[in-house]
């Protein structure tokens, strides 16, 4: 049964079994799940409030230029090829999310993942990455890759942590790979 607020509609392929509500270290709740077409709103409100610093290392521009369908396309997710999961704060706001996109190579997809700033160091990002793994891998994905701005230390650890390779820089971006299996 899908953990979800009220007058949310699952949709078509929405997989229930990725949902976990879990006790971080610090005795924080947080539930993972899938993203819904129905947290756009709670996206929409996170880029707004989200700081510079945040824009900057996930979008690698202080101010991108994010509208309403860009907002539903991160919303709306096929849950196949395209996968989002988010992390939820016991008041059901969103503190983070993590997502896959698959590249025009089907056996390969590039990760992305953002936190909030007052959620970050808790584990979050590594929690959502690694949940992406198994569904990507059953999904007939391989290999995950990953571009950030070099400059990102806390990015850079996580996918060290997480068996990425180590960085090359490629048109001044940092570029990690990771074989799933």
């Amino acid at each position: 049964m899908a953990e979800i607020g009220a007058g949310s509609t699952v949709p078509e392929g929405y997989p229930n079994d990725l949902e976990d509500r879990v006790t971080l270290a610090d005795g924080s709740a947080v539930l993972f799940r899938p993203v819904l077409p129905s947290d756009a709103s709670e996206i929409a409100r996170a880029y707004a409030a989200a700081d510079a610093e945040t824009l900057f290392h996930r979008f690698f521009t202080a101010a991108p230029n994010i509208g309403e369908k860009q907002i539903h396309y991160l919303a709306e997710v096929d849950y196949q090829r395209r996968l989002a999961l988010v992390a939820l704060d016991d008041k059901e706001h969103g503190v983070g999310i993590a997502r896959y996109e698959g590249l025009s190579d089907p056996n390969r997809a590039e990760v992305a993942v953002v936190v909030h700033p007052d959620w970050r160091r808790r584990g979050i990002a590594t929690e959502l990455l690694t949940r992406l793994e198994g569904p990507a891998h059953q999904r007939g994905i391989g290999e995950l890759i990953a571009v950030y701005l070099p400059e990102n230390r806390a990015v850079a650890r996580v996918f060290d942590r997480l068996g990425y390779t180590p960085p090359r820089l490629v048109d001044g971006m940092a570029r990690v790979e990771k074989r799933i299996t």
